[in-house]
């Protein structure tokens, strides 16, 4: 019988972590999913409902099984947890910590302004250039602000 006042794994991330993960995704499903959209849409709409405010205290580990799902998610999430920002601002062949290259390699590239939902918080993204459209979150339907 597994003893459910262990601590958690140094390799398990922590919920603040997967709900974050959770919340970038969101705008990056229909392309990772392009060829199932109505898998994007299904995972999509339950991390909605899942991140919505005053979600029950297991929201973590629910998020966690919806990411883990599916392979594709699951690659983009760990390394989203690795190095704390979408993995298309970190450079191809960057290594992450299980795997250290040599100096100054693979640094993380700066992404632009970080913007949220101003209504629930559940949809964040990440602007890539100056002349991008801020776009509007996919739940409540209004354009993200600027964290």
């Amino acid at each position: 019988m597994p003893n459910e006042d262990a601590s958690p794994t140094p390799d398990d991330p922590p919920p603040a972590g997967i709900l974050d993960a959770a919340r970038a995704i969101r705008p990056y499903l229909p392309d990772l999913l392009s060829f199932a959209p109505e898998l994007a849409t299904r995972i999509d709409d339950e991390l909605a409902r899942l991140l919505q405010k005053g979600a029950g205290p297991d929201s973590a580990d629910l998020v966690r099984g919806v990411l883990e799902g599916n392979p594709v998610t699951e690659v983009w999430v760990s390394q989203f947890l690795e190095f704390d920002v979408p993995p298309e601002f970190v450079p191809g062949g960057t290594r992450g910590s299980v795997t250290p290259g040599p100096a100054g390699d693979g640094e993380t590239l700066r992404p632009g302004p970080k913007f949220v939902c101003p209504v629930g918080g559940d949809f964040v993204w990440w602007r890539r250039h100056v002349g991008q459209d801020v776009p509007r979150c996919a739940t409540h339907g209004v354009i993200l602000v600027k964290a």
